[in-house]
This record gives C-alpha cells, sequence and structure tokens, in this order.
C-alpha cells in the first residue's frame, strides 16, 4: 500500500492521482518487490549506470576523493541536503541541489536542469556521479528522469534497468508520481514511445541511443 501523499497544507494529493496513474505506480511496486534480493545498503563504491559516464551512490561516495579520482569522476550532482566538505574544489565540479526526501517535494522542476547537466557531461566524455544520502531516492529519481529523456525509454523500462544496476533504489512515492506524470509529458513529444503506443520516436531532436543500444555499443567497443 502507497503511504499517503500530503501537500504543504496537509491535504491528500493521492485523491488527484488518476487509475491509470495508481496503476502504474503499482506496476512500479511490482518491480520493487519482485527484487527478492535488494540492499537497502549497496556495499563497496557507487553504482555504474552507464559504462564511463553515469554513477549513481550515497553521500560517502561523494566525500571520498580517493574513491572519485581512482574512478576518474570529475562531476557531482548532489541532490541531498547536506554540502559537500571533504572534496578539493579545485579538482571536481560540483552542482548541489539542496533537496528533502519528501513526498511533496517538487523534485520533477529541477529535471531539465539536471537533464541538461547530465547529456553535457555525456557529450564531453567526462564522468559524473550523482548521489543523495543513500543514493536511494532523490538522486534515482533524477537518473530515471535522465534515462527516460535522452535514452528514450518508457519508466517500466528505465526502472527495470536502474534497479540491476543499483538494487536499492526506491523513489518515495511522491517522486514516482511525479515521474509516471513526466513520463506522460514525454510521451506526448514524442521522446519516448509509449508500450502501446505504433508512433515512431522524434530521436531527430534527441538522437542518443537507447540504453539497449548504448551497451551494445559499449560492449562492442571491448
Amino acid at each position: 500500500m502507497f503511504a499517503p501523499l500530503l501537500d504543504p497544507i496537509g491535504n491528500n494529493v493521492m485523491r488527484s492521482i488518476t487509475s491509470d496513474e495508481l496503476a502504474r505506480m503499482q506496476e512500479i511496486e511490482a518491480i520493487r518487490n519482485s527484487n527478492d534480493n535488494r540492499a537497502y545498503l549497496t556495499i563497496g563504491g557507487p553504482s555504474i549506470v552507464l559504462d564511463d559516464f553515469l554513477f549513481l551512490g550515497d553521500f560517502e561516495h561523494a566525500n571520498n576523493q580517493t574513491l572519485l579520482e581512482e574512478l576518474q569522476i570529475k562531476h557531482i550532482l548532489n541532490v541531498c541536503d547536506w554540502e559537500i566538505t571533504r572534496l578539493d574544489p579545485d579538482n571536481f565540479s560540483i552542482t548541489h541541489i539542496p533537496l528533502s526526501d519528501n513526498s511533496v517535494t517538487n523534485i520533477r522542476q529541477h529535471f531539465d536542469r539536471t537533464n541538461e547537466l547530465l547529456h553535457e557531461f555525456y557529450e564531453k566524455k567526462e564522468r559524473c556521479l550523482v548521489h543523495c544520502a543513500a543514493g536511494i531516492s532523490r538522486s534515482a529519481t533524477i537518473v530515471l528522469a535522465y534515462l527516460m529523456k535522452y535514452h528514450h525509454n518508457t519508466l517500466t523500462d528505465a526502472y527495470g534497468f536502474l534497479v540491476e544496476k543499483r538494487p536499492s533504489i526506491c523513489p518515495n512515492d511522491g517522486f514516482l508520481l511525479q515521474l509516471i506524470r513526466y513520463e506522460k509529458d514525454l510521451i506526448q513529444t514524442r521522446e519516448i514511445q509509449s508500450e502501446s503506443a505504433g508512433k515512431s520516436l522524434a530521436k531527430e531532436d534527441n538522437p542518443i541511443e537507447t540504453l539497449s543500444e548504448f551497451e551494445h555499443k559499449h560492449v562492442t567497443n571491448e
């Protein structure tokens, strides 16, 4: 069952959810529940989401300069409440967007900015760590938005892909609802294709490969 979502003045946001949105939330929850080996803390370093580019991790990863240098990570996108204090700012590009892991936090308002930042790092062939406190909710939501926008994947596909890379991911219900509504917008602009639609993607405006194409390219190049 989903926890009640309350706006800042205490109204139940769940009342505005359509039956289709509720079904999508249940679909994503089924992906969570099917991952029996999911651990709430991922041991070791940050998770590699996209080879040679995108990492997802926690606050301790972001403050470990030795680890970041070993992984050749140049950029850090910090979406938790705390500032990074243990790094040499001359060695890293740090973007801090302070967000609370709360179901009423408007994380969607930052998707355009974070997507563009990540796309910029991708084009420069530079590595980036996206993190929050535990690498489970806030940072996972940011990465999911990027995968949908720039790799043309539905939320179901993107979530299934990301949970394989980092089994502990679990965006809170408010973030999940915002991702579902973001997916609707991307389907309307034909940047991703719904599972039931027959329309082709508008890839001429966004030529990055899908996740399967990305992985195939990297396997081929190895």
